[in-house]
């Protein structure tokens, strides 16, 4: 009841955005825009099957403010759900996707709900969740996540996480949930079986294969969670990039108004080869950067542009960009000492980027040098100047010192990482 329950009011909240469908056995055949209509209808209901976007308004998307204004220049803070360990001996059993212990039983949202509440005290406003529906074991990752979770999970975050954004904190939160980037057909996904069904989609029994691949009941669901925005995985190479740009400027308009993140930095890319600036560095699109906001880990950056070499691409344009880097590691990767990581934090910033973090020492340095967003036109960075006009205030932060045992940088190649994080030369994409 809880899943019937919540795919009705996802279908209610984007009813209009389906994948298009053969009519024979309803596996998906294409989709002609960010988000296709599967009823036959086209641009202002013309019938082509296209995507009808603003429908008949031309001025629809001048009516909204810029995404800009929406992604404010302050950093997150970061909650995984995810932990890629499998087959977890801790109860509750069954952990084959991969969840966080705590993201696992009946108490999970009220467990995430206590987590957003401690970075909360720490001045965070933004948070961003990592992957809460897990991965089936495959390197991308169902877009169709919604499906994914328990029933009592989309039950539970509608009711549980909304309440608590509207109720329990006296400054507004924003969520962003971090889930994959496919809306094939699960039949067409690497590695799918008949047996591995259910992981990934949460309705095995169910053959309406139109209703499960859906974009209008994954992006509806997490919009009832009263998220602020989704971030996408692996969207940034150039042949998804354009897809997921459309993307961001249709959910960004009434009455969705939701941000969408892109996964990577959008590369400047010619025959299939990076171009490279005098340093060799990857060169940013910065076309695309300036449509949308993007997330990248910190290995990503890293490998790129190492710490303490020249960046001819940076800083970008903190006006007109969005950049976050991710720092995914445990707090001592980036340094034993709190001034190790106050700087890790601000050679970041000085880049133009953005972090998310969920380590305190390395969350308050960003704090106090971008501020908490409540004004994204004062709260910008660059070079060596500081803005903190837009800082948190009336917050009672408490400050733990994060433990100092030891954890050794991991060498690369790194087997846990995708392709793409791999030094140059390896087979994934810059």
């Amino acid at each position: 009841m809880a899943s019937a329950i919540s795919t009705l009011l996802a279908c209610s909240l984007v009813s209009c955005a389906t994948i298009s469908v053969n009519a024979s056995d309803g596996k998906s055949t294409n989709t002609n825009g960010p988000i296709t209509q599967g009823n036959g209808s086209g641009p202002n209901g013309s019938g082509q099957g296209g995507d009808g976007g603003a429908g008949s308004n031309p001025n629809f998307a001048r009516d909204a403010a810029s995404w800009q204004e929406r992604v404010p220049r302050t950093p997150m803070w970061a909650i995984s759900c995810y932990t890629g360990q499998r087959n977890s001996p801790v109860e509750p059993a069954g952990n084959d996707r991969g969840i966080a212990n705590w993201w696992r039983g009946d108490n999970a949202v009220d467990e995430l709900i206590n987590r957003i509440q401690q970075g909360y005290d720490y001045g965070a406003r933004w948070f961003f969740i990592n992957r809460p529906m897990g991965t089936p074991g495959t390197t991308d990752v169902p877009a169709a996540s919604w499906l994914t979770l328990e029933d009592h999970k989309r039950d539970e975050l509608p009711r549980k996480l909304t309440d608590a954004l509207l109720d329990q904190f006296a400054e507004p939160v924003h969520i962003v949930w971090f889930i994959g980037s496919d809306m094939r057909d699960p039949r067409d996904f690497q590695g799918f079986t008949d047996a591995r069904a259910n992981q990934f989609y949460g309705i095995g029994e169910n053959n309406n294969w139109r209703e499960l691949i859906s974009s209008r009941v994954t992006i509806g669901g997490w919009l009832s969670t009263g998220a602020s925005g989704i971030a996408i995985d692996h969207s940034a190479p150039p042949n998804e990039r354009q897809h997921y740009i459309e993307l961001a400027e249709a959910l960004g308009q009434f009455p969705f108004n939701m941000n969408v993140y892109g996964e990577a930095y959008p590369l400047v890319v010619d025959n299939g080869r990076t171009q490279r600036d005098d340093n060799n560095s990857p060169i940013i699109d910065q076309d695309a950067s300036e449509k949308m906001a993007w997330v990248a880990i910190s290995d990503y950056v890293d490998l790129h542009w190492p710490y303490g070499s020249p960046n001819v691409s940076f800083p970008l344009d903190t006006a007109t960009t969005r950049l976050f880097v991710w720092m995914n590691h445990s707090s001592t990767f980036y340094g034993n000492s709190d001034r190790q990581r106050e700087d890790r934090v601000s050679q970041y910033i000085d880049m133009g980027l953005i972090p998310i973090t969920n380590d305190p020492i390395m969350f308050q340095e960003a704090l106090s040098q971008m501020g908490s967003g409540a004004s994204s036109s004062n709260t910008s960075r660059t070079g060596n100047g500081n803005n903190n006009s837009g800082a948190s205030s009336g917050s009672s932060r408490i400050v733990i010192r994060p433990s100092n045992s030891q954890n050794a940088r991991r060498s690369v190649p790194d087997q846990s990482l995708p392709d793409r994080y791999q030094p140059r030369g390896g087979s994934g994409i810059e």
